[in-house]
């Protein structure tokens, strides 16, 4: 019966957020403080609904509940608690109620936000937020409904793909989708901006920490799901430029222009136009991902549906949240003519602006033409790396450049006298930098146009610290200009360089890799890089829901022990499935990456070991953007109690 209360409350949540809808209207006609606050109490009690809804179905996944259908088909009494948990959005379904959990979150969070003025402008944006809650709830009632009950419950479960039985993909999604969620409050700032033809740069003040907030989970759960497959799929690489990939990256890519317009309309009443249409377009990027992951258009690890009808009800929702905005858009861009200086900070953002959507652009068309393709003739093409590698990296190129010199310009017109004594400084420093890095022997050009890159934007945040301690309060000690510097300013210096720790990332792992690939006997050793490696002993191991045979490699350098990899071939026998889990070694400056293949005691085993230089800053360097977003997110709530 608990399970039927569960449906039920998503029923409520549906017919309330329904009603939400004669409030909101009659708001945008003329406004009432009742109407808002019926919409306010609205939005509380479909989270509650949602929450609870969410809370009894994880119940029935704790539980093994297999009369249901969702849990009969996505989990199984012997898988380890944390995936019992995590069952529940790995699937369709589950995932589709955890994002519906997360959109009523956001909308209940601002619903109770006390910084923002209760008007009309606040009405909006909580009537819109409910027009999309009502859409996914009509979704996941009519087409994906979790609470399904089977006539004929099976006695046990079919289990989880094991791709999923990972913590990494425990915890993957819920940071991607509050990252894709958090997004439709962007989205709804900006469309009740172009109702109420509040087109000022107030309103921008407000949406800075949520826009923030959002792309600091959406970098961290790209950053996962990417580390997932490096250790998880075998093949020795962090990104693949899957489909679903390159959904979850197309946002990120817009959200990333969203901030840096957010920031000029906020300092300089500029940019209003760009920032609404990335804020549309952010949203409207989350959709298509929702939709190329549910509409059965691919098969993937990371694909969840093969209905093409709900993928025809995400199309739906996508062409409604996109094409109404940018209509209502169209007709109320009344924004004047701003003169733009040549050298001007200003510039240089709006600039690396149209790199960004135009990367992105890029991006969905490599992502869009092979899937759209096969719907027109039944042909299938594939497009990887090579196609990405030649339009999109390209255009990060100037990206970059632009970034690294943006900080010596100044807002409004830069004095050319001042800006090129400092850019004679950082291209001095930078010329340095390159030259001792071409010592280090780079295998292409694009080895050292990509660790050009990186080093540029070292020193360009090394010298935008210096010259900030140096023009504040000198008679001060550093660590007392330190602490008077904005908190702000450290979060752009914290994203900037965890920018720069990610490119040399990619500088090592992609072009001084090492890589060997062998049939080889127990107790027989290889060479990889600097270190020799010993392959010592063979086990068979019992895990929890799977069985395992794992081989150690003793790893030596210069003849002296290091550390033993262990690498895996597991087997689920509830799923009938295998997986290779990879032995790797961590350091700060590489790994040490190791997959045991097929083979035997009589023939020898396939082993493949990679050496990858500086690939943990790769999520390093993610992990600093991400950082440097929550101190920004600090300091305007810092800020805000303050004026209050």
């Amino acid at each position: 019966m608990i399970y039927e209360f569960g449906h039920l409350l998503l029923i409520f949540a549906l017919f309330f957020s329904f009603c939400a809808f004669f409030p909101f209207g009659l708001n945008i006609v003329n406004f009432c403080e009742k109407n808002l606050l019926i919409i306010r109490k609205i939005s509380n009690l479909n989270f509650l609904f949602v929450l609870t809804s969410f809370l009894i179905l994880e119940y029935g996944f704790i539980n093994s509940e297999f009369s249901l259908n969702l849990i009969a088909n996505n989990s199984h009494t012997t898988k380890p608690m944390i995936y019992k948990v995590s069952g529940l959005w790995g699937n369709h379904e589950g995932s589709l109620l955890l994002w519906i959990l997360i959109l009523t979150l956001f909308t209940f969070l601002f619903s109770i936000n006390k910084n923002i003025p209760k008007n009309n402008f606040f009405s909006n944006i909580l009537g819109i937020q409910n027009i999309i809650i009502f859409f996914f709830l009509l979704f996941i009632l009519f087409l994906s409904n979790p609470f399904q009950r089977s006539s004929n419950p099976p006695l046990e479960g079919l289990g989880l793909n094991p791709l999923l039985q990972d913590p990494g993909l425990a915890f993957h999604p819920p940071l991607l989708y509050v990252g894709y969620v958090g997004l439709s409050l962007s989205f709804s700032f900006a469309v009740a901006s172009l109702i109420t033809k509040n087109l000022n740069q107030n309103w921008v003040i407000y949406l800075r920490p949520w826009t923030l907030f959002s792309w600091c989970f959406l970098s961290l759960g790209i950053a996962l799901g990417s580390w997932w497959a490096y250790y998880e799929l075998g093949w020795g690489g962090w990104w693949f430029w899957d489909p679903v990939e390159n959904a979850s990256l197309m946002p990120w890519l817009i959200a990333t222009a969203l901030i840096h317009s957010i920031n000029v309309a906020e300092k300089k009443q500029n940019f209003m136009n760009w920032t609404i249409l990335l804020a549309i377009l952010g949203f409207s990027f989350s959709l298509l991902g929702t939709f190329i992951v549910r509409s059965g258009l691919l098969t993937s690890v990371h694909a969840f549906a093969s209905d093409p009808y709900r993928g025809i009800f995400i199309l739906i929702i996508l062409g409604l949240s996109t094409g109404i905005p940018l209509l209502i858009y169209s007709f109320r861009n009344t924004q004047k003519n701003v003169k733009y200086f040549l050298f001007s900070r200003e510039t240089a953002l709006l600039l690396n602006n149209l790199f960004l959507v135009i990367a992105t652009i890029t991006i969905l068309i490599g992502t869009l033409y092979p899937l759209v393709l096969e719907l027109i003739n039944n042909s299938k093409i594939s497009i990887g790396p090579t196609y990405y590698n030649r339009t999109f990296a390209p255009i990060l190129i100037p990206f970059i450049l632009l970034m690294a010199i943006a900080p010596f310009l100044s807002w409004g017109k830069s004095g050319i006298k001042i800006l090129l004594n400092k850019l004679l400084i950082f291209s001095g420093l930078t010329l340095i930098g390159i030259i001792i890095f071409y010592f280090l022997k780079p295998s292409s050009i694009f080895a050292i146009i990509c660790g050009s890159l990186s080093i540029s934007l070292f020193i360009s945040v090394s010298l935008e610290c210096f010259n900030k301690l140096n023009s504040n309060k000198r008679n001060l000690s550093i660590t007392k200009r330190l602490k008077s510097l904005p908190k702000n300013f450290f979060g752009m210096i914290f994203a900037h360089l965890g920018v720069a720790v990610f490119l040399a990332g990619v500088t090592g792992e992609q072009f001084f890799k090492e890589e060997i690939e062998k049939k080889i006997n127990l107790n027989d050793k290889f060479k990889l890089g600097k270190y020799e490696i010993l392959f010592s002993k063979i086990n068979d191991v019992n895990g929890p829901n799977f069985l395992s045979k794992s081989a150690e490699f003793n790893v030596y350098s210069k003849g002296k022990f290091i550390k033993t990899i262990i690498s895996e071939k597991r087997f689920y026998p509830v799923e009938r499935n295998q997986t290779t889990e990879a032995g790797i070694l961590n350091s700060f400056l590489g790994d040490i990456y190791i997959v045991f293949g097929k083979g035997n005691l009589n023939t020898g085993w396939t082993v493949r070991a990679y050496l990858n230089p500086l690939v943990s800053w790769i999520w390093y360097g993610v992990a600093l953007m991400a950082l440097g977003g929550f101190i920004s997110i600090i300091q305007i709530i810092r800020k805000k109690k303050i004026e209050n």
